[in-house]
């Protein structure tokens, strides 16, 4: 099978593509602003499936109606280590920038603060949260849902979404875990129908509720919990952390990829000022890490590498130059 072909840019010039195509879509400067910083970290840390590759679902979603290009996130703060904020089916980047300073800072007066978000998009990488968090000395751990696209406790059907965890820890880099409830994240069941490539028995489920290693009849189907019980047991209480301030539950969701209804999905973002239980806490656990890594070859949360180089599918910056041909901007030294 022939190799992707990829296109290689300057970070600074996809920045600039990235946001200038999120404006042609519809996204106004704050929401391009904090998606393009969204997706440009996951592809500097390598995760490719979610970052510009990913850009395409937000700007079908622009177009299309289901995703608020003009949101006005609304925080609310009546209990002091509680922040929720309603996204105003819009980008869940947008919301946790908008109400970032009010968590740390409850954080760091409590020890302990948590923020809900409701009513917005699916969240994209959610280790960058996380990552945010933790850059700034919190220990920090988020979850969110998604429309429905996983079985759970064996059902043949999507009854929930593929409902990420993520916890950062603080460094330099922050070490960060970042995975999916399911056997997979449901993007590379996509990439592969895309490619034409079969997937490992115990990733999904065709549309009959049978098992498959077809990629396209799985898109038909509910992708897998991973661990069986454990899996689905950890999808549900994520999802109902998510939802705390109102988000929908994944069954009442819209479908993300299709159709005008925004999904008005949520996730949860805790953080924790080590500080206030140990102030030794963070130099006790690098010595924890240390002796994983020296004696056993573990890196704990180091699984990501740094990309010097941006480099992105040929069919991925064909789509972003279709965005911004249709706009007024000029953008002629970064498209063919």
């Amino acid at each position: 099978m022939e190799a992707t072909r990829v296109i290689e840019l300057d970070w600074s010039d996809l920045e600039l593509l990235c946001r200038t195509a999120i404006a042609a879509a519809g996204g106004n400067e704050a929401t391009a602003v904090a998606l393009t910083d969204a997706v440009l970290a996951a592809e500097r840390r390598g995760n490719t499936a979610v970052g510009v590759a990913h850009l395409i679902d937000y700007l079908n979603a622009l177009e299309e109606g289901r995703l608020n290009g003009s949101p006005q996130p609304v925080i609310r703060n009546g209990h002091r280590a509680v922040v929720a904020v309603t996204a105003d089916d819009g980008i869940a980047q947008l919301a946790v920038h908008e109400a970032r300073e009010t968590l740390v800072a409850a954080a760091r007066e409590c020890g302990v603060a948590v923020l809900s978000v409701s009513n917005c998009f699916p969240v994209g990488e959610l280790g960058y949260y996380t990552s945010l968090l933790a850059e700034e000395g919190f220990v920090a751990l988020a979850g969110a849902n998604s429309t429905a696209l996983m079985s759970l406790f064996g059902a043949p059907k999507a009854l929930t979404g593929t409902n990420p965890l993520s916890f950062a820890f603080p460094g330099q880099p922050p070490r960060l875990v970042d995975q999916a409830s399911s056997a997979v994240a449901w993007v590379k069941i996509r990439e592969a129908a895309e490619a034409g490539e079969s997937i490992p028995s115990g990733w999904a489920l065709d549309a009959e509720g049978k098992p498959t290693t077809d990629a396209t009849a799985a898109l038909l189907g509910p992708v897998l919990p991973f661990g069986g019980v454990k899996g689905s047991n950890l999808a549900m209480v994520i999802e109902l952390l998510a939802v705390l301030s109102g988000g929908q539950f994944s069954l009442d969701s819209p479908d993300f990829a299709s159709g005008a209804d925004a999904p008005r999905v949520g996730m949860f973002l805790i953080a924790l000022d080590p500080t206030a239980f140990d102030p030794a806490y963070v130099s006790r656990a690098e010595v924890h890490f240390e002796r994983l890594r020296s004696e056993y070859d573990i890196d704990f949360g180091r699984y990501y590498r740094r990309v010097e180089q941006a480099a992105i599918p040929e069919h991925v910056h064909a789509r972003l130059a279709k965005a911004v041909v249709r706009s007024a901007h000029v953008m002629r030294p970064l498209l063919p």
